[in-house]
């Protein structure tokens, strides 16, 4: 293991990893996964059981969790006593429990973060830190083989050839696998195809543009390596966005690889347990839909700045200390938003750096956020969305679907 790995763990990993100390030594692993559950149904461990990749020598890891403002503990409580039934008992320590599952030679490892509930702004950012670094803990201790940390929810169809996919990006900090969303309900399905929709056609806007951080951030359908994870210090702690802060992080030390041809099925559902994301977007769009109204989002011509930026920033530390000459040749709109995200500050911050210290760092600087800050500013400053199916109409670049 690496100094990263063990400075992480010493320093930074969640207190559950000190319990694992007299894990059973006899249990060894090839693969691991990590999946928060709050507000779950039982469903999703029969399926996993059940599942072929159950026969892969696979650790589940479940963190059973919900927020300190919540007091029904009864569908976590319902889960728990599920996943005591899929398997055998055969160690527990506090709020760890490990069964084997039945005719297979893989395991779930049980967290219970619901009698000692997360405390609500910390949310499922928490959860997957936590799953995550009790994983990490194993590989250190050689009990799982893979170097790749898998994250994903419970409302995941997970394809037999999950963990063979990632052996073709070995050099690759973190990939994100394809995926689609189903619903049997006519409604759900389409409004969250409506919003795959609009997370493709982010993507491909920046891939067009020729952004660095072109990659979805979908926390059911990431795997990072160990090593990088443990050198970003972990998964964000907060209630929703953890997924793209984390690859934020990652993106700036390797490549984010993408495995087109291993494809997730997530279930199209509504949700209200995180304040954003896929969930609460699908709500949103119902509303829109019952009202008459249409989807909006990004004008397509935000990404066509986005392009001229990235490459006008090639020309930018020629102009370091004549920032307003470089201003003169971009357009007012661009102006305004660059200087609205704190472009101006940074090139006087980095006026003694040599050229190549000075794309390094506007690079690091102009990342996956400040990215989408400047988007946002584009759209205040004039560029307003549009409804979604115009936009994807007018863009200069193509819309890959899954449906």
């Amino acid at each position: 293991m690496t100094k990263n790995i063990t400075k992480y763990l010493a320093n930074y990993a969640e207190q559950e990893t000190a319990l694992l100390m007299d894990f059973p030594s006899a249990q060894c692993f090839t693969h691991s996964v990590v999946i928060p559950a709050y507000k779950e149904s039982n469903d999703f461990i029969q399926r996993l059981v059940q599942s072929e990749l159950a026969q892969q020598n696979v650790l589940f890891i479940i963190v059973i969790n919900q927020p300190d403002s919540d007091n029904d503990t009864r569908l976590q409580q319902q889960l728990f006593q599920h996943c005591n039934i899929a398997g055998e008992l055969v160690w527990q320590h506090k709020s760890l429990s490990l069964m084997i599952i039945k005719q297979s030679n893989s395991a779930l490892l049980i967290v219970d973060r619901f009698t000692s509930p997360i405390p609500e702004k910390l949310g499922v950012g928490l959860a997957r830190k936590l799953g995550t670094d009790l994983a990490l803990a194993l590989v250190n201790k050689k009990q799982i083989q893979s170097s790749w940390l898998c994250s994903t929810d419970a409302d995941v169809h997970l394809p037999k050839h999950y963990f063979n996919a990632l052996s073709n990006f070995k050099n690759s900090v973190a990939a994100c696998y394809n995926f689609y969303h189903y619903s049997d309900d006519k409604n759900i399905h389409q409004a969250n195809f409506l919003y795959e929709q609009a997370l493709r056609y982010y993507v491909a806007g920046l891939t067009y543009a020729k952004s660095p951080y072109d990659f979805f951030t979908i926390g059911s359908i990431l795997a990072f390596n160990t090593n990088a994870y443990a050198s970003v210090r972990g998964f964000p702690k907060r209630s929703a966005g953890e997924d793209f802060y984390l690859l934020n992080k990652l993106a700036k030390l390797g490549k984010v690889s993408f495995i087109k041809d291993c494809v997730i099925k997530i279930d199209a559902r509504t949700s209200d347990r995180v304040p954003f994301g896929t969930g609460p977007a699908v709500t949103e769009i119902l509303a829109l839909q019952a009202a008459g109204q249409e989807y909006c989002y990004y004008h397509p011509e935000v990404f066509e700045h986005l392009k001229q930026v990235l490459n006008d920033f090639k020309s930018l530390w020629a102009y370091r200390q004549q920032l307003s000459l470089w201003y003169n040749s971009q357009q007012a709109i661009i102006c305004d938003a660059l200087k609205s995200i704190g472009l101006d500050n940074f090139v006087k911050k980095q006026n003694e750096a040599t050229e190549q210290q000075f794309t390094k760092q506007l690079i690091v600087w102009f990342d996956a956020f400040k990215t989408l800050k400047f988007i946002h500013a584009l759209r205040e400053y004039g560029l307003a969305d549009i409804p979604l199916k115009d936009a994807i109409a007018l863009a200069s670049f193509s819309v890959m679907t899954e449906q």
